[in-house]
């Protein structure tokens, strides 16, 4: 960074810290400020950093921000005019994934006045669509004297009473929901639902195979194919069809799928999730050609089980 740029920086920092026009009046002053500091990140020793923030009064968190601003490839799909001046607001677009930016922007969330609070409770809300919860409302509640245990609990039930005639649960702890908890419980119901359609499909199969290559594979019902490896659960219906080219994707290949995504959806390895839409997404270039529909039926079953990270 030159000379002249870095006091233009200092320049553009010069007002009062906390206030709401500190990076810039327009969303084109926040983005020039973010490019700056962006390359004053870059170009200058850490020390040199450290002393300009302190020297300037800005917290390194919102230079981050500042800087992840700069780099964004997010900001560059929202139309200019819809462009937020808030440099917060701008982060909470940065954040986001593709998937929920074509999202905010297609329900009309993002204008130029938005604030980082909206965009952040909207995109709040839109993680939770799917899980079963629709809203979250955060209760304090305050107790003028210290209640027992029993107390305690006939209080909560009380609470959990009122709140049912609305189709809402109290959930006791602190920060609220856990979104992690929230969408690990949505995969684990989804799961079961796979595990009972597979069980479904896959049952006239194993009931009709040959006893004797149910033993080798150690098996006896469709339910032990289901809960068992993923390794035995190919190689017995690859056994079943025998060698024929194309035979065991042609005949088993929606269980093939069906039981990856409902190992997709019980594993909590965010690594091992991806490692298994690879397999479906492998499956499909394999036989999109070869296989008559697999490409549409394998894509389904991305898209209605395994979207949600």
């Amino acid at each position: 960074m030159t000379a002249s740029a870095s006091a233009d920086l200092a320049h553009r920092l010069s007002a009062t810290a906390g206030s709401k026009d500190r990076f810039g009046r327009t969303v084109d002053g926040v983005l020039a400020t973010a490019a700056l500091i962006a390359t004053a990140d870059q170009d200058w020793e850490k020390t040199a950093v450290r002393d300009f923030q302190r020297d300037q009064g800005i917290h390194p968190k919102v230079w981050g921000k500042l800087v992840a601003i700069a780099k964004s490839r997010n900001l560059e799909k929202v139309p200019k005019k819809d462009l937020p001046i808030s440099y917060t607001a701008l982060y909470a677009l940065v954040v986001m994934k593709e998937q929920e930016l074509a999202a905010v922007l297609k329900e009309g969330v993002v204008h130029a006045r938005a604030s980082s609070r909206s965009i952040l409770e909207w995109t709040k809300a839109y993680r939770l669509r799917g899980t079963g919860v629709e809203q979250e409302i955060p209760l304090t509640l305050v107790l003028r004297e210290e209640l027992r245990e029993e107390q305690e609990q006939d209080l909560f039930s009380a609470l959990q009473e009122v709140a049912g005639r609305f189709g809402a649960e109290v959930v006791q702890g602190k920060g609220g929901l856990k979104q992690a908890t929230i969408k690990s419980d949505a995969r684990k119901a989804l799961a079961q639902k796979i595990g009972e359609e597979l069980l479904h499909l896959i049952g006239p199969d194993v009931l009709n195979a040959p006893e004797d290559l149910k033993t080798r594979f150690g098996i006896s019902t469709a339910a032990d194919l289901v809960e068992g490896s993923r390794g035995t659960f190919t190689g017995f219906f690859q056994n079943l069809v025998g060698k024929v080219e194309g035979a065991f994707w042609a005949r088993h290949g929606y269980s093939y799928c069906l039981r990856i995504a409902r190992d997709f959806n019980l594993t909590e390895s965010r690594t091992e999730r991806y490692q298994l839409r690879q397999r479906i997404k492998d499956a499909i270039k394999k036989n999109c050609s070869e296989v008559n529909g697999f490409e549409e039926m394998a894509s389904g079953v991305l898209m209605r089980y395994m979207s949600q990270q």
